[in-house]
């Protein structure tokens, strides 16, 4: 681990681009931050060409008045990667101005919207009234208006809204656009939150089933294999261990929005500042970058979302797969 050229270079981040935001999630503390420096467009070309999946996340991104060149920018450093934009989709009017722009420099443009809970539960969870319709139609306008190819509705599931997982992914399908999830995890850096999930652990299972059981069903290679992160979820939300290693800091990193690289969004350790360097790739085979990866090998929280987790399964394909078969003979069983 300590030597040079066993670091790869990273394939996969998440980019918070502010963490100005508009929404007051119960989960998530990123609202209160007032006043948090933010680099300027032109600072992203600084990302590593490697690249090949950016979530652009907040905060709110669409809150950066900037955001099209941000993203011109980060498309023309990673040319090879595919650039996601989290949102919440409350700023509607924005939104329907911006994103056209997005999509004319960057046609292959994905957009998730996060949908906590159906109506007046997604309100409960983000505590902004109209929330809910808000959110939908954001999604109908990429929809139906931009034709974006890669919508996803985005759930993270917490102690208010577990009940409600079954009811969001059936959402998913009936808008026909791409489920994801996340925990609401515990994190200094990101979420300001200790979320400490104590939903039942057998209501929590019928709910995930559910959803394993149809992806598992699918015609798609691709949803198999989202049915095994959801598993991972599954597995740590009952008191278990994540499936597979986390290769933060190696495969993946954070970014805030003053510049400050980290191993991941949870683990609390800064590899350097993305402003100190001329290079990324200087950065990422700093001296403090390395003493940030031993800080966190064999001592990471046990964290399982898509982003550490991408990586993670690239690497073991054959685990994943054995997995997958094994479940889907045992659900064809039934």
């Amino acid at each position: 681990m300590s030597k040079k050229h066993t670091i790869k270079s990273p394939i996969d981040a998440v980019v918070a681009v502010t963490y100005r935001c508009n929404s007051r999630c119960i989960m998530c503390n990123i609202w209160q931050i007032k006043d948090f420096p933010e680099m300027p467009a032109e600072a992203y070309a600084k990302l590593p060409r490697s690249l090949r999946d950016i979530n652009i996340s907040g905060g709110e991104p669409f809150l950066r008045d900037d955001l099209v060149e941000i993203v011109r920018v980060m498309q023309k450093a990673c040319p090879k990667a595919n650039i996601n934009i989290s949102t919440n989709g409350f700023l509607v009017d924005t939104i329907k101005s911006v994103l056209p722009k997005i999509k004319e420099i960057y046609p292959r443009i994905a957009v998730s919207v996060s949908i906590d809970g159906i109506g007046q539960m997604h309100e409960q969870v983000r505590r902004v009234p109209g929330a809910w319709q808000k959110a939908l139609e954001t999604i109908r306008f990429c929809r139906d208006h931009l034709k974006i190819k890669n919508i996803k509705l985005a759930f993270t599931l917490n102690n208010l809204n577990y009940h409600q997982l079954r009811l969001v992914y059936d959402w998913s399908k009936r808008l026909g656009v791409q489920f994801t999830m996340a925990v609401a995890h515990s994190s200094k850096i990101y979420f300001g939150k200790d979320n400490a999930l104590t939903a039942p652990p057998r209501l929590l299972e019928k709910e995930f089933t559910h959803v394993i059981n149809d992806l598992l069903n699918s015609l798609k290679p691709k949803d198999w294999v989202r049915a095994y992160f959801i598993d991972g979820l599954l597995k740590i939300s009952t008191g278990q261990k994540r499936p597979l290693e986390s290769y933060a800091g190696e495969d993946f990193f954070y970014l805030d929005p003053k510049g400050d690289v980290y191993p991941s969004v949870i683990d609390n350790v800064i590899m350097a500042n993305i402003g100190n360097f001329k290079k990324f790739v200087d950065l990422w085979h700093s001296k403090q970058a390395h003493k940030a990866r031993n800080d966190v090998k064999g001592f990471e929280s046990n964290y399982w979302m898509v982003c550490t987790a991408r990586a993670g399964i690239k690497r073991n394909p054959l685990k994943v797969a054995n997995w997958i078969f094994k479940n889907k003979l045992l659900l064809n069983q039934l």
